[in-house]
């Protein structure tokens, strides 16, 4: 696992979210809560379960304090990720968060404005983006990581 600090430019493009409401981006990633953000396309069976299942137990690791935190996972396969798509995968998986999606070229902005745009679905790569409320600097974390280490980073950036 790599860490890294950045600051990411974001695109000025709309996405759809699983409950069908259209936001701006910036707007899915608010500036009141701090953000973890994560990419996953839902037919995916190697990284994204894994960074799903990861989020989903650090939501568990916060307790009660998970209200106060942005959990965003966005598709990067929208082709194929509906909004009624990724709200059963969500169910199905019983995972945590708010989960977006949009159309192809929405879709790539956003990777590429996080650099993380690999071309196509199938050569992504475990990636997960923390932010404290307000700030403009991202943590990025290349590689799996455990809900531990989430939690970890998490509270170095939003100490009580």
């Amino acid at each position: 696992m790599k860490r890294s600090e950045q600051r990411y430019t974001l695109p000025p493009v709309q996405l759809v979210g699983a409950d069908g409401k259209a936001k701006a981006l910036h707007q899915v990633l608010d500036h009141d809560r701090p953000v973890v953000l994560t990419f996953l396309y839902t037919s995916c069976a190697t990284i994204c379960p894994v960074n799903s299942q990861v989020l989903t137990e650090f939501v568990q690791l916060l307790g009660p304090e998970a209200q106060r935190v942005n959990v965003v996972s966005v598709s990067i396969d929208p082709d194929h990720d509906t909004v009624t798509k990724l709200a059963q995968h969500a169910r199905r998986r019983a995972l945590s968060g708010a989960f977006y999606t949009g159309d192809p070229a929405s879709s790539e902005a956003v990777q590429r404005a996080f650099d993380a745009w690999r071309g196509d679905k199938m050569n992504h790569e475990p990636v997960i983006f923390l932010r404290a409320a307000g700030q403009p600097t991202w943590v990025r974390l290349d590689g799996l990581v455990s809900p531990q280490r989430l939690l970890s980073e998490f509270r170095q950036l939003t100490p009580s």
